[in-house]
């Protein structure tokens, strides 16, 4: 989808506490000079991004040059404003709907300004982290994971990423990962907040309370509701993975990105029994369906579930070392259909045949629910 749409002109309501404005450094005497640079976040609507400069002839061009987050392609838009020797530029992005940006996302943006006579100048490179101006956000790191937050105990907040540290230990071993670079949860106290800071999707996934969460692997961060355990590990491990399958060809399919997500988790939850109520109806999803997330709100619950209880199996009959092996392949750009055999020594679909004849021969292992997610 589209990143960020840039609106040159808007009239973008700002929020309070009011504008963050960030100080040029000193600099020697030139032809053209910042006086004063600040930005707007509206959330979860944009940015408007305001620059005061100053030439000794007139300004005819202010260009934003900015990137997001760890991406490498830098995005530009030309600025508004009315050409003098003293100008107020300023330039706007949108960060909801279509052009969704996560909260906690860095935004890395400088500007090049040009004059009448030719001459031009590069402003320092200033940053902002979104995130709903609202609160009074707090944060703190352990290991690779940083954690924002606002109105909850800080020592609850680091006795949780301890916890869950010591969980991706498991998750790193099994992606060869050593090192990997910082991520970041933003953890949301509600469902109101959670409407104004996930993604949009559909009126029945809201009102049905399907995600919990949504991992941005692109942008190392994952927004979550509530400071739940399994949570932070579920959108942790996709972000690893995403960090490990790095090759461009690498196409997962999201049965198996869902259930390893799921697999790291402590409980299974309610998935269990939702797996054996559907071998009961008849109703199990075929697994050359489940390449992406179902559309229909029905399907979702049960897509988790099957994943869930798919992967397990596949960890459990076969161990960790053949998994790794699935994924190397996968990163190397080979198709799920042709890496299973080369990990496995049998095809996909003789493994979806033993795990059926499982699921249908044995009864639910029933586990501790988890509240509020798929």
């Amino acid at each position: 989808m589209t990143l960020l749409s840039l609106i040159v002109g808007a009239a973008i309501a700002l929020s309070a506490p009011g504008p963050e404005v960030l100080s040029p450094a000193p600099q020697p005497w030139q032809p053209i000079r910042v006086i004063s640079s600040s930005y707007d976040i509206d959330f979860p609507n944009g940015v408007v991004f305001s620059l005061e400069a100053e030439a000794d002839a007139v300004i005819t061009e202010v260009t934003l040059f900015y990137r997001v987050g760890g991406r490498r392609a830098e995005v530009y838009g030309y600025a508004d404003f009315v050409a003098s020797a003293r100008v107020f530029a300023h330039f706007g992005i949108e960060t909801g709907g279509a052009d969704f940006l996560p909260s906690g996302v860095e935004i890395e943006y400088h500007y090049v300004i040009r004059d009448v006579d030719g001459n031009s100048l590069t402003s320092d490179t200033y940053s902002l982290e979104y995130k709903d101006p609202a609160y009074r956000w707090q944060s703190a790191r352990h290991g690779d994971l940083v954690i924002l937050w606002h109105d909850r105990r800080r020592e609850d907040v680091i006795r949780m990423a301890t916890d869950v540290g010591e969980r991706l230990v498991e998750v790193k071993a099994l992606l060869g990962l050593e090192r990997t670079v910082p991520m970041k949860a933003v953890i949301l106290n509600d469902r109101r907040e959670a409407a104004r800071s996930f993604p949009t999707i559909s009126q029945a996934a809201t009102r049905g309370h399907l995600y919990g969460g949504f991992a941005f692997g692109d942008l190392d961060v994952f927004v979550l509701a509530g400071l739940d355990r399994n949570g932070i590990v579920h959108e942790m491990t996709h972000l690893l993975i995403d960090e490990a399958l790095d090759s461009p060809r690498a196409r997962i399919p999201s049965w198996l990105n869902e259930g390893l997500a799921m697999y790291f988790e402590s409980a299974a939850g309610r998935r269990a029994a939702t797996v054996s109520a559907a071998v009961q109806d008849g109703d199990l999803l075929p697994l050359s369906r489940m390449g992406s997330v179902p559309g229909v709100p029905e399907d979702v619950r049960l897509f988790y579930a099957q994943s869930w209880s798919f992967v397990d199996r596949m960890m459990r009959v076969y161990g960790t070392e053949r998994m790794a092996t699935l994924l190397s392949a996968i990163n190397e750009g080979v198709r799920i259909e042709e890496a299973v055999p080369q990990a496995y020594g049998v095809t996909l679909q003789e493994l979806e045949r033993d795990w059926k004849a499982e699921v249908t021969e044995a009864p639910a292992r029933v586990a501790v629910a988890d509240p509020g997610t798929v």
